[in-house]
């Protein structure tokens, strides 16, 4: 009977009088339409405002940083600065650490979340580690959606060419999935002439409750690994698949990828880390007793390509993939 009413509004010189009266009508959450003879009435719910998925922050910290969320809440965080991840929340639980010790201003590599090595890993020619990790990387992709995914790249600069003055390329793609937070690493040879060599790793700090209640577990039995605690660093041979820690850990585990869990028994969580197509070794690393790196509440279990090079050629290109999947013990 409503709508009978509005049938007697008697010209279109008299509508726009007659449209308020038709929205308290017919109520809020219907969208009114002119038409040439007259209102016409659409009864078509007003859709929300879509939610973005990524979003890039220049202003509340030192360091410019972007975000990915999908419906579910879960959530990730990484910054321009060494394309670090310092965050990736599941399921309202935060799976990885960043050291209380750690500069987030840009005067030193971030110490947590997951931190490049490249295109050296370790001490050698150039510093510590590479530079990967402390120059800021570009933001040249984004793709929204229920997987947002960001692509970093990284390309030499006056910086980098002053130490180590190849042709490459980085890409760096993390994508925030349903179940996991997956991501691909990639360098490539873009010169035309001559190769070089490098290393890499993903030096990545997992947040566990309590170190000495933690187990961490994956193919180490008979593994080789290099054990940079002993003096001189010694080749030892693992002995069992489960390793836990009671003092200082610096090992490079010669061949063992895959899956490797960091199990948590205090906190009844693990933490998968998927090591895929080019992370080939696993590494260790725990400053055990250190109060002031925040030792009892992280466990680097890196994803590598450490103990030996890799040789690219003009053209030619190495790709590496690591996914972290969070669930109950």
């Amino acid at each position: 009977h409503k709508l009978e009413r509005l049938r007697l509004l008697p010209t279109i010189r008299d509508m726009p009088r007659y449209a308020a009266i038709a929205v308290l009508a017919l109520g809020a959450d219907y969208a009114e339409a002119w038409s040439a003879n007259g209102l016409r009435l659409a009864a078509r719910q007003r859709a929300a405002p879509a939610q973005m998925a990524i979003a890039v922050d220049e202003k509340s910290e030192p360091l410019k940083f972007v975000t990915l969320k999908n419906s579910k809440g879960d959530s990730a965080k990484l910054y321009h600065f060494g394309a670090c991840a310092t965050s990736y929340v599941k399921g309202g639980v935060e799976s990885l650490a960043v050291r209380p010790d750690a500069k987030m201003d840009g005067s030193k590599p971030i110490s947590g979340g997951i931190p490049f090595c490249f295109p050296q890993f370790g001490p050698g020619v150039i510093q510590q580690h590479g530079f990967a990790r402390n120059v800021d990387w570009t933001l040249a992709e984004s793709t929204d959606g229920d997987e947002p995914s960001v692509t970093f790249t990284l390309e030499p600069t006056d910086y980098t060419k002053a130490m180590w003055d190849y042709p490459f390329a980085c890409k760096y793609t993390v994508t925030l999935k349903a179940d996991r937070l997956a991501t691909e690493f990639s360098v490539s040879n873009t010169g035309t002439a001559g190769s070089f060599d490098f290393a890499a790793a993903l030096h990545t700090y997992w947040a566990v409750s309590d170190i000495d209640k933690v187990t961490i577990s994956g193919a180490f039995d008979g593994a080789t690994y290099l054990d940079k605690m002993q003096d001189p660093p010694a080749r030892v041979k693992a002995s069992g698949n489960d390793i836990t820690i009671s003092g200082e850990v610096d090992q490079v585990y010669a061949g063992v990828s895959g899956a490797v869990d960091v199990c948590d028994a205090a906190s009844k969580r693990r933490i998968t880390v998927g090591n895929g197509i080019g992370w080939e070794d696993t590494v260790l690393w725990s400053p055990y007793g250190n109060e002031g790196m925040g030792y009892k509440n992280f466990v680097c279990v890196e994803s590598a390509k450490a103990d030996s090079t890799v040789t690219l050629g003009p053209g030619e290109y190495w790709t590496a993939s690591m996914d972290v999947v969070p669930s109950a013990l």
